[in-house]
């Protein structure tokens, strides 16, 4: 298997039907309370630095994801297990797909900009993964789901997360932490700040979820 086949498998991989699902770890959930689609998500932030053991998979990303918890589409920074890389990600549980865009180089200190937007007349979500140090850039489209009725799904979560649990905590970054700043959201068009809440599905090294600000949010874990 090429490495981007078994990234998107580990990346997936769960007992659970929906998400959030087993493997995540510190992870913050935004929604807006007065309702509406996402139409413009964005987010930057620094790739770690190589941890002193490796041999691990596992990827800080943010994403969209549709209100019954089934469909998620993500720019990702995974740690292949000895480099970074980044690409886009898209999961559907129901039937279940998997496709993901090819990737770019991301090295240590690079700055990662993703950014997803919403094409109402077309029903689709393209977004754009870009390093902002070497200029590599890649972009693909989804197409929105439709539900059994026929009525075409409406993205409505946004999720910051630090995926994947390693044997050892000296698997991770030494940084201990990754940080997801100017971070801007729309729904239906209009500028929002989400209501965020914090969580973790797997309790490992501590990795937590930290709200700093409208536009900042930081993942921390112990090395």
């Amino acid at each position: 298997m090429s490495a981007k086949v078994l990234c998107a498998l580990a990346l997936v991989t769960g007992a659970a039907a929906q998400d959030p699902p087993q493997g995540w770890l510190g992870f913050a959930t935004g929604t807006n309370p007065n309702g509406g689609r996402i139409t413009h998500a964005e987010a930057k932030w620094v790739v770690l630095d190589n941890p002193t053991e490796g041999g691990c998979f596992y990827s800080p990303w943010f994403g969209v994801e549709t209100s019954d918890n089934l469909n998620l589409f993500q720019p990702v920074n995974p740690w292949l297990g000895d480099s970074w890389s980044a690409y886009i990600e898209y999961f559907q549980w129901e039937p279940e797909n998997n496709i993901n865009s090819d990737s770019i180089q991301a090295n240590p200190g690079d700055v990662l900009h993703g950014v997803v937007t919403f094409d109402e007349a077309n029903q689709k979500y393209h977004a754009t993964h870009t390093n902002k140090n070497t200029g590599g850039s890649i972009s693909t489209s989804i197409d929105v789901q439709q539900d059994n009725n026929g009525d075409y799904k409406e993205y409505t979560i946004l999720y910051v997360v630090f995926e994947k649990e390693c044997s050892s905590c000296a698997q991770y970054p030494p940084n201990n932490k990754v940080t997801f700043y100017d971070m801007k959201f729309e729904y239906e068009g209009e500028r929002v700040n989400p209501s965020w809440t914090t969580n973790y599905i797997d309790d490992v090294c501590n990795n937590r979820a930290n709200i700093v600000d409208n536009s900042t949010i930081s993942i921390t874990w112990q090395s």
